[in-house]
């Protein structure tokens, strides 16, 4: 046994100096010669005495007896890596395999899931810079913000890493670790970009996601060409490389995305390893010196029969808490009988009968729900089900997955599968994921199938429209009569097609708000790449 607050033990030196000079006051007295006096006499040395030891057991307290029950070694968090991908049209250029946006995502992509100890933020920048995931040590949700960013809509084509410094400047920390993937900047003064990163205490890490010698960038007609009809040769910008060097980071050029990663995860560590930490976990029995210095304080302030009182009464009150205890464990397992019986609703019923929730009890009524098909109502206690054990929550994250997948939530499914996965390996979690992964493809293709359809029947209402409008052009000439009628009937069409336009209209992943913002100022670029 030790003490985690050892130096409260030191108030015991004064306790124990006035229980002794007490204790020598007592022998001093002359004691008298009548029985009585003398019982008397007796009792009033124990009650002048028992406030010292109460007194001392409660120091005992206040220094925190504890047994060792583990010691943990746990690696320590790093700092937040800011991840920035360049979403620029040259960045659509092919001499990195399948294109340069593609390339700088699978590194990111392998970056994320090789590195277990730093949080990650992700942005996107061109002209202007927009964060999609903020720091989080949630590895799924940088994966989800990065398959949901489409490059295809943005509209400012260019790349200014000044717009990405000063963005990454208003961040949170106070020393950052900024690594951009890109093949360069529209940027021509270096040393106005280092005194940025400087003041801001950003260093920066280079991806090289282009190549020295270059590639064309494919177009809607073919390969980009500026406004002389000349091809664009877009090229890696040395001024990445310099910048990297000068602000203290390192600069990576390499021609596979793990070995991006890799180079990333040991140019990053190399400046700071942390020694492990380790976590011990401790018994507290603080509470045994408390009672038993209660017990001595009520023993020299209260006479001795009041004393055999409150003892007597003790197992009464401990049987009245006992009690109540017995009456939730027997709700719990008569309901759990009727759970087994396929009586959900009395069960569901006797579940919620006890008050305050017991953890079991709130699972077994949500486990009861979800077979009487109330899965709305089931996800919502699986939710407020909390506790600490690895295998409980492995369990809950599993039936919120089942409740999402029964509302038609593919999407959270597949996040809570992932989740219970993470803890611990299940046959049916993994089969349950991979039917929601092909169901999510399955209302993707639906999905896409029925814009194709509503994109066919506008374009074809659209242009039997403009032969009807022709018509009705004509007839419109020959009385006012055909003039109403065209009217209304063109009318007509044209809130039937402003109707089909907007039930066409692609909704974007991340929402439309995310690509308004990063084309923030946009303007007819000159050199659009």
């Amino acid at each position: 046994m030790t003490f985690l607050d050892g130096a409260f033990l030191w108030f015991l030196v004064p306790l124990v100096l006035f229980a002794w000079l007490g204790y020598r006051e007592e022998l001093s007295k002359r004691v008298p010669l009548h029985p009585k006096i003398v019982l008397e006499s007796g009792r009033g040395k124990l009650v002048r005495l028992a406030p010292f030891f109460a007194l001392g057991w409660m120091v005992i307290a206040l220094a925190r007896p504890v047994t060792h029950e583990n010691t943990a070694i746990k690696a320590p968090s790093l700092n937040t890596l800011y991840l920035a991908i360049d979403a620029s049209r040259s960045m659509m250029a092919t001499d990195r395999k399948p294109n340069r946006y593609e390339f700088a995502k699978k590194a990111i992509e392998s970056l994320v899931s090789q590195d277990s100890r730093h949080k990650f933020a992700l942005i996107t920048f061109t002209t202007n810079a927009l964060i999609l995931s903020p720091p989080t040590e949630d590895r799924e949700i940088v994966h989800a913000a990065l398959e949901s960013f489409r490059p295809e809509y943005v509209l400012a084509h260019g790349t200014s890493i000044e717009a990405l410094l000063r963005y990454v400047a208003k961040l949170g920390d106070e020393e950052k670790n900024l690594v951009i993937f890109s093949d360069g900047g529209d940027d021509g003064d270096l040393q106005s970009l280092v005194d940025l990163a400087k003041r801001y205490h950003i260093k920066i890490f280079g991806v090289a996601c282009g190549t020295r010698h270059g590639s064309k960038i494919p177009h809607s007609n073919g390969w980009l060409r500026d406004k002389n009809r000349h091809l664009v040769i877009s090229m890696q910008n040395p001024l990445l490389e310099r910048l990297a060097l000068e602000t203290g980071g390192v600069f990576i050029d390499e021609n596979s995305p793990d070995e991006v990663a890799s180079s990333l995860l040991s140019s990053v560590d190399s400046g700071f390893m942390p020694d492990r930490m380790q976590q011990v976990r401790y018994r507290e029995w603080f509470w045994l010196p408390l009672a038993i210095g209660i017990v001595f304080l009520l023993a020299g302030s209260l006479s001795l029969a009041k004393l055999r009182r409150i003892l007597v009464l003790l197992p009464f009150f401990a049987f009245l808490q006992a009690d109540a205890g017995i009456i939730d464990l027997y709700k719990l397992h008569r309901g759990y009988g009727l759970y087994a019986q396929h009586k959900y609703e009395e069960s569901q019923k006797l579940f919620e009968s006890i008050d305050p929730p017991l953890l079991e009890s709130r699972y077994a009524q949500a486990c009861a729900l979800y077979r009487m098909g109330a899965f709305k109502k089931a996800g919502r206690l699986f939710a407020a089900c909390k506790s600490s054990r690895p295998d409980i929550q492995q369990r809950i994250w599993y039936n919120l997955g089942n409740c999402a997948v029964k509302i038609g939530r593919y999407k959270s499914a597949r996040d809570y599968y992932l989740k219970a996965l993470r803890i611990k390996e299940d046959p049916d979690a993994k089969h349950n994921l991979k039917m929601v992964l092909f169901l999510i493809e399955k209302r993707k293709k639906i999905q896409a199938k029925a814009n194709r359809e509503v994109k066919a029947a506008s374009s074809s209402g659209s242009s039997e429209q403009t032969k009807k409008s022709g018509a009705k052009k004509s007839n419109a000439k020959s009385g006012s009569k055909g003039g109403a009628g065209s009217y209304s009937a063109s009318k007509a069409t044209h809130m039937r097609r402003q109707k089909n336009s907007t039930a066409s209209t692609r909704r974007h992943p991340l929402g439309s708000k995310v690509y308004e913002m990063i084309n923030k100022g946009y303007v007819n670029e000159e050199k659009p790449w």
